[in-house]
């Protein structure tokens, strides 16, 4: 599988909340970088997307843009969806969240995806005023602690 194609089931999975799928797509020793305020694993990142999910249903990636070149694919996301459902919160302790019926999105945003072989190694999202996962849960009227 060419790693464009990978890249595109990774995103389409984890929009149709097959987390199972989307974390064969990662190496073992994945990280995401520059959209959560400290870097995160597999896990963890998978694990945030299942919750957002719940209260954004709709949710998705809007890949646009995307160039292969040798280990290194390259897009553009616009992430976004409608804060439809009441969401776990994501601060332990603190109460769910009410959704607000409204649409969110975040400004477009770079995303580089390094490859190990045919797995996903990391995820390097271009950091932009009001994006990545502290401007995305700002939208939705929660403050980000430094570690989500």
């Amino acid at each position: 599988m060419e790693k464009i194609e990978i890249v595109k089931n990774l995103f389409t999975t984890i929009e149709k909340g097959d987390y199972t799928k989307a974390k064969s797509f990662l190496a073992p020793d994945f990280k995401i970088v520059g959209a959560p305020p400290q870097p995160m694993g597999s896990d963890d990142w998978l694990a945030f997307h299942k919750q957002l999910s719940t209260g954004l249903p709709d949710f998705k990636f809007n890949l646009s843009d995307i160039i292969e070149s040798g280990n290194v694919v390259n897009c553009t996301a616009k992430v976004g969806g409608t804060f439809t459902k009441e969401m776990p919160s994501f601060i332990k302790g603190q109460p769910a969240i009410q959704p607000t019926n409204k649409v969110l999105f975040n400004p477009k945003e770079n995303l580089t995806l390094t490859f190990k072989g045919d797995k996903i190694l990391t995820v390097t999202v271009e950091k932009v005023p009001g994006g990545g996962i502290p401007g995305f849960l700002k939208q939705i009227g929660v403050e980000v602690p430094s570690k989500v």
